[in-house]
Order: C-alpha cells, then sequence, then structure tokens
C-alpha cells in the first residue's frame, strides 16, 4: 500500500539506503527488479531510474516509461534469455545479445510476455497496430486500444504513457488475406515481407516452449 522504493545495498558500512521511489500509491501484486509492476487494476507498469531528467527531482522520484492494462490481475514474473539466431550470417545475434524475455503469469491461469524491441522495429509495429486497429471488426465493436489503456480507479495526474505494442493484436495480420496483407504494409510505408519477418522474429526469439 506504500507503493515502491528502489534501495542500495552497500557491503561495505552494511547499510540500506532509499535511493527513489514512486510517490503514488498503488495496491501491489507483485515487483519485479526491472522495477516491473502489476496492481490490483490489472495493469502492468515500467518504471526507470533516471537521476538526470528534470522531473525526477535529482533521482528521488522513479518515472514511468510504460504501462499496458492486461486484462487479468499478474501474480508472477520471471526471466528467461532470449533464443540467439539460427544463423549466424544475418547478423541477428548481435540484436538479442543480453537481452532478456520477462514472462508474467496472471491469476486466472493466462501466460504472457514482455520483449525488449529496437526502436526502428517499434516504430514500424506501431504503425501497424495503429491501422489494425482501425481496419479489422473487434468483437463487440470494441476498441483493443482503449482496452489497453492504463486503468485506475481515481483520476492521476500523469497521462498514460502506453510504449508497449499489442502482441495479441499485431498477430492478427499473420491470418490476413495475402491481398490484405500488402494493403496494410503499403498503407504503413514498408513490405508485407518486413511485417512478417519482424513478427516471426520475436516468435523465434521467444520460442522456449
Amino acid at each position: 500500500m506504500k507503493s515502491i522504493s528502489l534501495l542500495r545495498y552497500q557491503p561495505e558500512s552494511k547499510t540500506l539506503s532509499l535511493i527513489s521511489r514512486v510517490r503514488q500509491l498503488f495496491f501491489l501484486f507483485f515487483v519485479n527488479f526491472k522495477v516491473l509492476l502489476s496492481d490490483r487494476d490489472q495493469n502492468l507498469s515500467v518504471y526507470m531510474y533516471l537521476p538526470e531528467a528534470k522531473e525526477s527531482f535529482g533521482g528521488m522520484r522513479l518515472l514511468r516509461r510504460a504501462d499496458f492494462n492486461v486484462g487479468a490481475h499478474v501474480n508472477a514474473f520471471w526471466r528467461m534469455p532470449c533464443r540467439g539466431a539460427l544463423d549466424t550470417a544475418t547478423k541477428k545475434t548481435l540484436a538479442w545479445d543480453n537481452k532478456h524475455i520477462t514472462w508474467f503469469a496472471t491469476l486466472d491461469g493466462g501466460l504472457g510476455l514482455l520483449l525488449p524491441m529496437q526502436e526502428k522495429t517499434y516504430r514500424r509495429l506501431l504503425m501497424l497496430q495503429n491501422a489494425l486497429t482501425t481496419m479489422l471488426p473487434h468483437h463487440a465493436g470494441l476498441n483493443p486500444k482503449a482496452f489497453r489503456m492504463l486503468h485506475a480507479d481515481r483520476r492521476q495526474l500523469q497521462n498514460a504513457v502506453r510504449n508497449i505494442l499489442d502482441g495479441e493484436l499485431l498477430n492478427k495480420y499473420l491470418y490476413l488475406s495475402t491481398m490484405e496483407r500488402s494493403e496494410l504494409a503499403k498503407k504503413i510505408g514498408t513490405t508485407s515481407d518486413i511485417v512478417l519477418d519482424d513478427l516471426l522474429e520475436v516468435d523465434r526469439v521467444t520460442a522456449h516452449f
């Protein structure tokens, strides 16, 4: 109920000191060492320690850099390294060196994951996600973008940050016809081959099971 704090242990003096914290109160379900947390409103939030940022007040305040509504209560996180590239000639091994997948489990039995993306790939898939939101028919006419927005019981002073792609929505691109894929890729200024390569690459580096 007292939110999250970042502490530092100094073995020389055997002291534990407060480095930074989040001022907003949360009803937390779980916190991870990435400063990744889940709350009772079924949100995932990613915080960063950025002492050079003005709004962090010299590092005293952790800054939210991403948020996403899962639609279920998350009660466990664990990390695994990304799988390396199968073909070393593609030079994709370097792109996934020292990268980790953060898996999470929900109270209703679901599994999900968070994967760090390269900026260029993220921008391309974000445009694809926005196009799919308006192009595809959705269950009961509901908007997936609105559903994934940060949910809160009380109004917050900070706007939603987002910065997390909806993998469930993006994977619907794989089930479109060849013509629909081509038209959609052209609309966002790329080709269907590049988009398919991005989606299949994500699937490959996370294929542990």
